[in-house]
């Protein structure tokens, strides 16, 4: 096993130094036995222009002649007049104009176009100046290697009487970034940014107070059997649940107070949770709307390129190809591809920060002084083969806990809507409990009550509860009733997304 797995290490090393090249489009020039390949026939071959400063200087075999009353135009043909939309047809322009056209070439004009050629031993690997040499045999031109130079590579001057109009490829179109769309781009994320730093600087100064009172540790829930295995609440020398028998807990009324036929305690349900309490803030809301309306435009912004491509976009651009792009293909697919890239990378940020992102824009409180209390609760994976694992599932363990972790996958994250009992006490519901403020201790906890540790104690209560206490006990506790939460189909389908 060992032996395989570094056999096969060696090989992706000795992958990872080899080199190759694409030949795609090279023309193989020996065969598989090292010989030249045999020279074949090519017809039709067409024929740049040649380009002159001077129609003098053109050879006789294509210098213009026109009939009476006409002129011969940049275009390369005899007009009755030269008008700009024929001159700006110059082919020794190469399709440039302005500052992209070099100083070299304009004052060039074509000569009268050669006509099509055929070569008899055309070399693939050679053919331009295959292709030179056949057309200047044709216009009759002597050593025209020497006579006659390449656009874009020798001018005219010195033995260069003409040029040979072989254009370059032009070059790509590019966005100047100054379109509409990319305007709306930096108008609409720009907008969304200043508002995201706006709320994190307010966030920071409104949330100072609090992160100096609690020190970075907001409403945590100690363990029962740390806080209270001597039965001693920390901080008074008294048990928790005699505080609450004999002093009035949850309210400064004698109402509320519990009696010792109310004697309960509270139950630390939760022993390795944190609290922390959250209150709304508009500004937060606002960020939060903007985040969700700005992504679904990005989701748009990709719907409206695709059908570009496809050339469905309405009005003008209906029926076009590639349109957003000058009608460029590969400008127009690499902007999808950077978009589309740009959009999954914000889905993935939004689920990694799902967790947090509601909460993030609230201003952080005191759980006791909140309108939302959230609860962290840490999750343990349970490994049935912890004991028969190799190296590599554990390296494979220990990678998937650290993703768990960055991604905020170890801790279960809900938030509870603080609400009000019919008596005014504040309490939120988590996992089918009713937590309960403690206004004693400014912490929420679940209560319980005792019904007897023995068949009397429960034989003594076969006549039931008073009003006044089953409404007393279905404040703290609430109803007897589990509520399951079913999604609908939209949100069930978006869930497993």
């Amino acid at each position: 096993m060992i032996y395989r797995f570094l056999r096969a290490i060696l090989t992706l090393a000795l992958l990872a130094t080899a080199s190759a090249f694409q030949v795609w489009h090279d023309v193989n020039r020996y065969d598989v036995h090292g010989n030249e390949c045999v020279y074949r026939e090519k017809t039709d071959v067409v024929c740049s222009q040649v380009c002159v400063a001077e129609l003098s200087n053109c050879p006789a075999s294509l210098r213009p002649s026109c009939p009476d009353g006409q002129s011969f135009c940049a275009d390369g043909d005899c007009h009755d007049e030269c008008t700009e939309e024929i001159q700006a047809q110059n082919p020794c322009h190469c399709s440039r104009s302005g500052g992209k056209l070099p100083s070299e070439a304009q004052d060039l004009i074509p000569c009268l176009a050669i006509p099509n050629v055929t070569i008899q031993q055309f070399h693939p690997w050679n053919s331009q100046n295959d292709i030179r040499n056949a057309c200047g045999a044709e216009a009759n031109i002597t050593d025209q290697s020497k006579t006659v130079g390449v656009w874009g590579k020798s001018w005219l001057g010195g033995d260069i009487a003409a040029v040979w109009a072989e254009c370059p490829a032009a070059p790509s179109p590019n966005y100047k970034y100054t379109e509409s769309y990319w305007i709306a781009v930096y108008a609409v994320n720009g907008a969304l940014a200043l508002l995201i730093l706006i709320w994190s600087v307010y966030k920071g100064f409104a949330e100072q107070s609090v992160r100096a009172a609690t020190s970075g540790k907001v409403g945590s829930i100690r363990d029962k059997s740390a806080d209270s295995s001597d039965g001693v609440a920390a901080g008074s020398g008294r048990s928790m649940g005699d505080n609450m028998a004999e002093k009035p807990v949850f309210g400064s009324t004698p109402k509320d107070a519990l009696t010792e036929s109310r004697s309960g305690s509270v139950d630390m349900a939760m022993p390795n949770n944190r609290l922390s309490g959250y209150s709304d803030s508009i500004l937060g809301t606002v960020c939060v709307w903007s985040i969700a309306v700005v992504t679904i435009l990005w989701i748009c912004f990709l719907g409206v390129w695709t059908a570009d491509y496809y050339g469905s976009l309405p009005g003008k651009h209906s029926g076009v190809l590639y349109s957003l792009a000058y009608e460029n293909d590969f400008l127009e697919l690499a902007t999808f591809l950077i978009l589309w890239g740009i959009t999954f990378v914000i889905l993935i940020v939004l689920y990694v920060l799902q967790p947090h992102l509601r909460n993030y824009f609230r201003l952080l409180t005191l759980p006791a002084k909140g309108e939302y209390v959230c609860v962290v609760r840490p999750l343990h994976e349970i490994k049935v083969t912890e004991t028969s694992v190799n190296w590599l599932q554990v390296h494979i363990n220990v990678l998937t806990e650290w993703l768990q972790a960055a991604m905020s996958r170890d801790k279960e994250y809900t938030t509870c809507p603080v609400e009000r009992t019919s008596e005014g006490r504040l309490y939120f519901t988590y996992q089918c409990t009713r937590y309960v403020l403690d206004e004693q201790t400014q912490q929420y906890a679940p209560y319980e009550f005792d019904l007897g540790s023995g068949h009397r104690g429960l034989i003594d209560q076969a006549g039931g509860l008073s009003s006044t206490e089953a409404s007393y006990r279905l404040e703290l506790v609430g109803p007897n009733f589990i509520e399951v939460k079913v999604p609908n189909i939209f949100g069930a389908f978006a869930r497993e997304l």
